[in-house]
């Protein structure tokens, strides 16, 4: 058992390395192309590009039903030695999933063809915002086709690969969109056309990854049961309304901007969202690899065990966090101002506060999203999606109404629509969150707001330290800016380590990187 818990450790250590190195690729891609397609495109089209996935976004309210407890339920039997149900299960989802991709498919397809009808496009951009729409959505046809199959990692507890598999595909899209913009003349639907591509990628690698990981269980389309499909629908609908209330709070952020405000702001909120959304993936990332480990505790029945793993690593996933939020707000004028040089001293501030207000959620999120996941370990999605439904609804009424009633400035109406969706999430993530996972676990009401409190703590700490820096240190060039972040981070993480865990945590955390490195020097 000593051993098989080590190799948990180990392989949860690899998956959360793993996910850190595909958010940096991503994060990178995202670093070295936004400008440059800002700079090429103009801001106006560079935010149908967001705009468009959005849109997706919306799709997945009806796929998310289906798909999205599958993983739960497949690990659960497999681990429990029901394999055959596993594998009805598994096939069942295939084909409705096939079902669904052919619906979405003409759907998309009417969706596309009143796109100008619908939004606020400049009459210059109809054919091009079109095209990448419509390429858009087959690339999400395509990722409705083989979601099961990413379901092999989860259930196997090896989320480094999906984290691989996505690294490698978001090098297959950056090389298309630098030869596409190399040797053609730039085009609003070339990243469309390059996230097509690598779509084409994931469609193969999803279903080798299945065949390698997963051979006992076979592709049949005779165990379909239609039984299983209503049983995953009754229980993924509650994801289906959380995904919904997901787009209420955040998702549609973009098109209110584009139909209230205009193309241009939508263009600016675009590119403020950038870096956010990609902490957004990263926090959802490492949560995600804690949830197989939960699923497995969950199934054997040990409840112990799975309360120790969930208040540690929601302090793990805290530490990552807390040093990058927190450069990000403090050091966020200086980023932009060196990353989007096209962009005027007034519209740099405008992309800088709007980011602040977004990422703001984010140092409650940090903590607590991985408390979240154990609404679908314990299939206990009820209760807390309603919530979630209530906060985004009030949260859409009260952005509208600011947006169509106030003669408040097009600029300040901007800030509202990312301002009120980051309170009040972060209000139900301080409030709601903390105490229904402690109900779901059968602890105390107040179990994790210890662990809380001292990761507000080490934000604030290093946040004064980082304004200090700031004060004193100019960043007017990205050698200066790398340095002082890479000083800073390294100082952040030090107070993080001693402000977020007590002596007994640090001691244990000590014991098992020295254990680690005495058991690697036996080897050599």
């Amino acid at each position: 058992m000593a051993e098989k818990a080590k190799s948990t450790q180990k392989q949860m250590t690899i998956n959360i390395v793993a996910s850190i190195i595909a958010f940096g690729v991503t994060i990178g891609i995202n670093f070295f192309l936004t400008p440059h397609l800002v700079s090429s495109l103009g801001t106006e089209a560079y935010g149908f590009i967001g705009l468009a996935n959005n849109f997706v976004q919306y799709a997945t309210i009806v796929t998310a039903a289906l798909n999205s407890m599958a993983g739960r339920f497949i690990s659960v039997e497999y681990h429990r030695g029901n394999l055959k149900r596993a594998t009805t299960i598994f096939n069942s989802v295939l084909i409705a999933d096939l079902f669904l991709a052919a619906v979405m498919l003409v759907a998309s397809g009417l969706l596309t063809a009143f796109i100008d009808v619908i939004l606020n496009v400049p009459e210059g951009l109809v054919t091009s915002v079109k095209i990448t729409f419509a390429l858009t959505f087959l690339t999400y046809v395509i990722s409705v086709v083989t979601a099961i199959f990413t379901t092999a990692p989860f259930v196997k507890n090896r989320l480094e690969i999906n984290y691989i598999r996505n690294i490698i595909s978001n090098l297959i899209k950056v090389a298309m969109i630098v030869g596409l913009f190399t040797l053609f003349s730039p085009q609003l639907y070339f990243i469309a056309l390059a996230s097509l591509g690598s779509g084409v990628f994931l469609l193969l690698a999803n279903i080798t990854v299945k065949r390698r990981l997963l051979p006992e269980i076979k592709t049949n389309f005779r165990d379909f049961k239609l039984s299983m499909v209503k049983m995953l629908i009754t229980s993924g609908m509650w994801m289906s309304l959380a995904q919904l209330s997901n787009i209420l709070l955040s998702g549609l952020d973009l098109l209110i901007c584009n139909v209230t405000i205009g193309a241009t702001l939508m263009g600016l909120m675009s590119i403020a969202k950038t870096v956010p959304q990609s902490i957004a993936i990263l926090i959802n990332q490492i949560s995600s690899v804690f949830t197989p480990h939960y699923t497995i505790l969950y199934a054997k029945n040990d409840m112990d065990g799975l309360v120790k793993e969930v208040n540690f690593t929601s302090k793990i996933q805290s530490l990552i966090m807390t040093v990058p939020l927190a450069g990000f707000i403090v050091f966020g004028h200086e980023f932009y101002t060196l990353w989007q040089p096209s962009k005027t001293p007034d519209e740099i501030t405008t992309i800088q506060i709007i980011s602040v207000l977004t990422v703001l959620m984010y140092l409650f999120t940090a903590h607590t999203q991985a408390l979240t996941m154990l609404n679908s370990v314990f299939n206990k999605l009820k209760t807390p999606v309603l919530v979630a439904l209530g906060v985004g609804v009030f949260s859409t009424i009260a952005v509208l109404l600011i947006v169509n009633f106030t003669d408040l400035s097009p600029v300040y109406k901007a800030f509202f629509i990312a301002g009120i969706s980051s309170l009040l999430m972060s209000l139900r993530s301080l409030i709601f969150v903390p105490l229904y996972s402690a109900y779901l676990l059968k602890q105390k009401k107040t179990i994790f707001y210890p662990a809380i409190l001292r990761s507000w703590l080490s934000f604030l700490i290093i946040a004064v330290i980082f304004f200090v820096i700031r004060s004193f240190v100019p960043m007017n060039s990205w050698g200066k800016f790398l340095i002082v972040c890479v000083v800073a981070g390294l100082l952040g993480y030090v107070i993080s380590l001693f402000t977020m865990f007590n002596r007994k945590e640090l001691a244990l955390l000590k014991s098992k990187i020295t254990g680690k490195l005495k058991k690697n020097k036996k080897h050599h």
